[in-house]
């Protein structure tokens, strides 16, 4: 009897140590240090214009035995409160064609990685400024996202769909959940046309798609017999698209991008539908040194007419140049340039926002910043 317990326990162990074989990989680390010099509008205080930002970032990688490859990282963000975990994804590449993503907080998938494919030199041309250029990713941006992706070889043409359980939750730790009751579901989808790159040629072209599901609708209360006035929450769900294309020409880069949300706001003064255009150039210098220059024109579209403008006085005759009461226009502008030497870089932007709801004073806001950075 003794002896049949050990061949079993010996069996056992046997089979463990092969499964424990099996997992195999190449653990990196890299990280960046950075440091900033930041200049605003002479009318913000800005203080000590000197910043730091430190990143650390682990990774891994191993090949499957049946063909694919996982990949997983984690970036920890340090600063001088210790801020901690800042995003992770874990990546199963399946035969170089489909890829099954969860992502963390990385917005590397789905919608979120097209918001904006207007080529830079550095930061995006609404960098800085409180109010960002419209665009999609709410979804695919959150914590907690489950991407698939299908793409065709060099051709580039694919297929991407993301969803998330809830937008704007937290990272959960494994075997937990997020109690939290802020936030709903929300799916968006990525269709490539096109996405061809070579070293001196390259185009793509595509369009994106997202929707969010709140618990419960103007919509949804209606058919349910109650009465609604509709002044709070969302009328129905929140929908966006956009339409993308990019071309690389040797060293010159150009993109245009076109998007459009109806955030279902059923508020008086509340925003019916955004629409922006966003274009830009770069040009590349050897491998060393880049230019670009972009341009956006963001219109809101209120539910209001008479809603008033930055003053807070009411009528159509009383809104700024800016705005027409119904509709706000708000224009981005920017410059960008980088010199790349091996683990250092030396960047810097300019960007300028005019518009009613940006300033409240009407005069056009900016923001400056050199940066330098160490990479390991």
């Amino acid at each position: 009897m003794n002896k049949l317990k050990n061949i079993g326990i010996s069996a056992l162990a046997g089979t463990l140590v092969s499964l424990s074989a099996a997992q195999a990989g190449g653990v990196s680390v890299t990280g960046v240090w950075e440091l900033s010099y930041t200049n605003l509008h002479h009318e913000k205080v800005t203080g000590n214009k000197i910043g730091m930002k430190k990143n650390i970032t682990f990774g891994s990688s191993g090949d499957i035995s049946d063909g694919g490859a996982v990949t997983w990282g984690t970036t920890i963000v340090m600063n001088d409160a210790m801020s901690g975990l800042s995003s992770a994804s874990m990546n199963i590449n399946m035969g170089g064609i489909a890829t099954l993503a969860y992502d963390s907080g990385t917005g590397g998938y789905g919608a979120n990685a097209v918001d904006n494919i207007v080529p830079t030199a550095w930061e995006e041309i609404d960098y800085g400024f409180s109010t960002g250029i419209t665009d999609l990713g709410v979804v695919s941006s959150s914590k907690g996202v489950v991407n698939l992706t299908v793409k065709a070889p060099v051709s580039g043409a694919g297929i991407s769909i993301s969803y998330v359980a809830k937008t704007g939750g937290g990272h959960i730790a494994d075997g937990g959940t997020d109690a939290d009751t802020a936030g709903h579901k929300g799916a968006d989808l990525v269709v490539d046309l096109i996405d061809y790159d070579a070293k001196h040629f390259g185009l793509r072209m595509g369009v994106a798609g997202q929707i969010e599901f709140p618990e419960t609708t103007c919509k949804d209360q209606d058919k349910s017999g109650r009465t609604l006035s509709c002044l709070v929450g969302h009328k129905n769900n929140p929908i966006g698209g956009s339409s993308y294309v990019s071309l690389k020409l040797g060293p010159i880069h150009l993109g245009t991008q076109a998007t459009i949300k109806d955030p279902a706001d059923p508020t008086i003064a509340g925003i019916a539908n955004k629409r922006s255009i966003v274009a830009g150039a770069a040009l590349l210098v050897g491998d060393t040194i880049s230019i670009s220059y972009g341009s956006a024109w963001d219109k809101y579209k209120f539910n209001n007419e008479a809603r008033g403008d930055d003053t807070g006085l009411s009528g159509r005759d009383s809104c700024s140049v800016y705005s027409s009461c119904e509709y706000e226009m708000v224009r981005f502008r920017g410059f960008s340039a980088a010199v790349n030497m091996g683990p250092v870089a030396l960047k810097a932007t300019r960007n300028r926002v005019s518009g009613a709801g940006e300033n409240a004073t009407g005069s056009p806001k900016q923001h400056s910043e050199v940066n330098l950075s160490i990479a390991f």
